[in-house]
């Protein structure tokens, strides 16, 4: 094999890592992150202008190792919060789901059983 192949093979690898890790960086920004693909912790920054003295400027989910090189979060806050709010009102509304089941089955049961106490009370008058 010549030099120049495995140079491009070895090049074609890296590519291939790397887009396949920043496919799994983008994929796994969902809600509100709590550790960066990289190891590191995220932090709650505000960006604000200092001229504004009351608006506290725009909120992030920062890596604290945080470089423009699409393998550390930066996620802005509203997203985040938007993301899990929504997931939260899914989880909510499945669990509503199954209390209304698990308690018409236990009302129906209870109806039963009142019936059947019902019955037997007549059949001994």
């Amino acid at each position: 094999m010549r030099d120049g192949s495995r140079s491009e093979i070895r090049d074609s690898k890296r590519t291939k890592e790397y887009i396949n890790m920043l496919s799994s960086v983008a994929d796994s920004e969902y809600g509100n992150p709590t550790r960066c693909p990289c190891g590191g912790s995220i932090i709650h920054e505000v960006r604000g202008k200092d001229d504004y003295d009351t608006l506290p400027g725009k909120r992030f989910f920062t890596c604290k190792n945080y470089e423009a090189d699409g393998f550390r979060y930066r996620q802005p806050w509203v997203i985040g919060v938007e993301e899990q709010i929504e997931r939260l009102t899914k989880r909510l509304e499945e669990v509503e789901v199954e209390v209304v089941i698990n308690w018409v089955s236990e009302v129906n049961n209870h109806i039963q059983r009142l019936e059947a106490e019902v019955d037997n009370l007549r059949a001994g008058l």
